[in-house]
């Protein structure tokens, strides 16, 4: 994602009420099938960000081995959500 896409993704977060609405209704169908790939691309990115910090959970449970009870107590608590 380029940074206006980034920027147009901030905006579709970001804007509430009747900015967005006024939005919504003044965009056309280019408008809204675009700001349907830029959300979907943000939720693909939480998702790998989400598996990346998954897998470096279960590395750091595996290095630490028992080591340390409250951490692992923690992480199992995080990976039981």
């Amino acid at each position: 994602m380029n940074d206006w896409d980034r920027d147009n993704l901030n905006f579709l977060l970001n804007t509430k009420g009747e900015d967005f609405e006024a939005f919504w209704a003044q965009a056309d169908e280019d408008d809204r099938v675009y700001a349907q790939e830029l959300l979907d691309a943000y939720s693909r990115e939480l998702k790998f960000k989400a598996e990346e910090l998954r897998i470096e959970s279960e590395l750091m449970l595996q290095e630490y081995n028992g080591n340390y009870p409250e951490a692992k107590r923690v992480i199992d608590a995080l990976m039981k959500r």
